[in-house]
């Protein structure tokens, strides 16, 4: 009986998940517990230790930060409070979004080097599976498996980070809980997070198929091949640079092509590589990252990288094909 091409991607996807485990599942998720527990304790004492101050005093009688929190003309100030918590509540989980850049980064970097020195790729290789069909499926897994993951997390941990805050303010006389649930902001952060990733998936390509195409072909010393390329060729243009007076001329192959060989990975990247998109957040009175981030997709610089990372992946498929161990 034949395997469906689909059927088999499936396989070779969770054959991924069972052996990096550790990498995909358990990291973001102890990242994501020690961030809650931290959080907490955290949260905690900065209310406890606020609750011993007196916010003012008036008529010589101390007046305490909850009884100015609860007073009637403190409302609209109060509700933009909880407005600002809800919108921006899952920037709490920039660790684990940072998390992710290298998690991806290592992954591509020994996904198809570590099937050559262990052998498997031996066994593999007598499997009905065809290399594009095994390439790819690490490109799923980096660019689709992963930040799903990880997005998973950063909401779960930023959601319980928030809850936790309303049921500590709320033991210290404090009641937001059912301000917050009623904030659109709560269920749109989310929604959000997991509607930037196919503008990850773009601004990460590049890296990916380089990392990808460098783990089929080094035979040894797979990172310094990543890592020392990239750094050789930026030194090497630094130096050019200097020397024709062309600097303004070579900084754009230094970010998106140096650049994105290396930090692509990281959540936001493109914020590094594209001034304009620097600009338009700075100009914008209120900052809008989802919207900032897919008008990034207007430019070439994306499209030129995803076509070149794309031919990267193509690279490393016939390198595997190609390169015989042993």
């Amino acid at each position: 009986m034949s395997i469906s091409p689909m059927n088999k991607m499936q396989w070779l996807i969770r054959r991924e998940l069972w052996e990096h485990k550790g990498m995909l599942l358990w990291t973001p998720a102890i990242i994501g517990m020690v961030m809650t527990v931290l959080g907490s304790l955290m949260m905690v004492a900065t209310i406890a230790k606020t609750k011993m101050r007196t916010a003012m005093t008036v008529n010589g009688n101390e007046v305490s930060w909850n009884a100015v929190f609860s007073t009637r003309s403190f409302g609209p100030r109060r509700m933009e409070i909880i407005d600002t918590v809800a919108n921006n509540y899952l920037v709490t989980a920039a660790p684990l979004f940072l998390a992710l850049g290298f998690l991806v980064f290592f992954y591509c970097l020994s996904a198809l080097h570590d099937d050559r020195r262990d052998r498997s790729v031996l066994f593999w290789k007598s499997l009905p599976v065809s290399d594009a069909q095994t390439v790819l499926s690490k490109v799923a897994i980096a660019l689709l498996v992963a930040p799903l993951i990880v997005a998973a997390a950063a909401s779960l941990t930023s959601l319980l980070l928030v809850l936790i805050l309303s049921g500590v303010l709320a033991a210290n006389g404090i009641h937001v809980f059912a301000e917050l649930l009623a904030s659109p902001g709560l269920y749109l952060g989310p929604l959000g997070v997991f509607g930037l990733l196919p503008v990850y998936f773009l601004w990460a390509l590049p890296t990916v198929g380089w990392l990808l195409m460098v783990s089929s072909w080094a035979r040894s010393k797979v990172f310094l091949w990543a890592v020392g390329v990239p750094l050789l060729l930026l030194v090497l243009t630094v130096w050019v640079g200097k020397l024709t007076q062309t600097e303004s001329d070579l900084g754009w192959i230094q970010m998106n092509v140096i650049g994105r060989a290396l930090l692509g990975t990281l959540p936001g990247g493109w914020y590094l590589f594209e001034p304009e998109l620097q600009q338009q957040m700075h100009a914008a009175k209120n900052m809008n990252v989802f919207a900032n981030s897919w008008s990034s997709l207007a430019l070439p610089a994306v499209w030129l990288g995803a076509a070149a990372g794309a031919a990267l992946i193509y690279a490393a498929i016939r390198l595997r094909s190609w390169r015989e161990e042993g």
